[in-house]
C-alpha cells in the first residue's frame, strides 16, 4: 500500500494510482482515510475532517500508469494549429466564424491571426501577453466509455476509474516551449491531469443516476459534508511533437 498521511498539511498522499480505488475512495468516504476499521493500516487515532478530505497523488502516475497514459501533445488543439500554420489558436468551437479546420490557414493568411515569430516561446509567457487564451491549454473527457482521445482507465478496472474519476481533464503546463525555425515547427510540451473531486454530485451525470449510483455502490455511511479533493501534483508528461516545413 502507498498511502502515507501529512498531518501537517492534512493531505493523504498516494504514490501508485492503481492503489486509489472503488474500496479506498469508499472508505474515505465513510471513514475518512483509505481502509477500514476491520483492515490492517487503519490509523484509529486519526480524526478525520469531512469536509475537508484531499488525497494528492503524482502526476507521473496519472499519466503515465493511469487514465492518462494515452494523452499525447496532439490531442489538444493549440498544439496542432501551431504545427499546422503557426498560429496560436485553440479550439475552433469557441470561435463559430470557423467551421473546420484548415480555416486558421485562411485566417493566418490574410493576417487576422499573426503567427509565431522565429525564437522559443514559453506559453506561460504568451497567456501572459494575451497571444493565447489560458482555457486553450485544457481539454476535457471522460471515462464512462465515450471518452475522446483514446483515453482508457489505465491500470484499474474501467468501473472504477468511471466511479472515482468520472469526467476529467488536461492541461498544457505553463512551461510548454513552442519553437519556431526556419526548417520546423516544434512543441516541447509537458502535459499534466486536472484536478478532481468526488462526491455523488456529478454535474455531468443525471442526478437520478447519480442518486442509483450512491445507493448501489456507495459506502454504508456517506459521512462527507464536502466533495473529496484528488489532487495531482509534480512533474507531468513530457513529449516532443513537431512538423518540417
Amino acid at each position: 500500500m502507498s498511502w502515507s498521511y501529512d498531518s501537517a498539511s492534512q493531505v493523504w498522499r498516494c504514490t501508485n494510482f492503481s492503489d486509489l480505488q472503488y474500496a479506498e475512495i469508499n472508505n474515505f468516504a465513510e471513514y475518512g482515510q483509505p481502509v477500514s476499521p476491520y483492515q490492517s493500516g487503519y490509523d484509529h487515532d486519526h480524526v478525520p475532517d469531512f469536509g475537508n478530505v484531499v488525497i494528492e497523488m503524482p502526476q507521473a502516475a496519472v499519466m503515465n500508469s493511469g487514465y492518462g497514459e494515452n494523452i499525447t501533445a496532439l490531442d489538444f488543439p493549440l498544439v496542432n494549429h501551431f504545427l499546422d500554420n503557426g498560429v496560436m489558436m485553440g479550439d475552433t468551437r469557441y470561435m463559430p466564424q470557423v467551421v473546420e479546420r484548415g480555416a486558421d490557414a485562411i485566417l493566418s493568411a490574410i493576417g487576422a491571426i499573426d503567427r509565431l515569430p522565429s525564437g522559443r516561446h514559453q506559453l506561460g509567457h504568451l497567456i501572459a501577453r494575451g497571444t493565447v487564451r489560458n482555457r486553450d491549454r485544457f481539454i476535457s473527457t471522460n471515462l464512462y466509455g465515450w471518452g475522446d482521445y483514446g483515453i482508457t482507465s489505465g491500470s484499474i478496472s474501467a468501473g472504477d476509474a468511471a466511479y472515482i474519476h468520472g469526467t476529467v481533464s488536461f492541461a498544457l503546463k505553463r512551461n510548454t516551449v513552442f519553437v519556431v525555425t526556419s526548417a520546423e515547427r516544434r512543441v516541447e510540451a509537458e502535459i499534466g491531469a486536472g484536478d478532481d473531486n468526488w462526491d455523488f454530485n456529478s454535474s455531468t451525470i443525471n442526478p437520478v443516476i447519480n442518486a442509483t449510483v450512491a445507493t448501489l455502490l456507495g459506502p454504508d455511511h456517506y459521512n462527507l459534508t464536502a466533495p473529496i479533493r484528488i489532487q495531482f501534483r509534480g512533474t507531468g508528461k513530457r513529449m516532443v511533437a513537431s512538423k518540417r516545413l
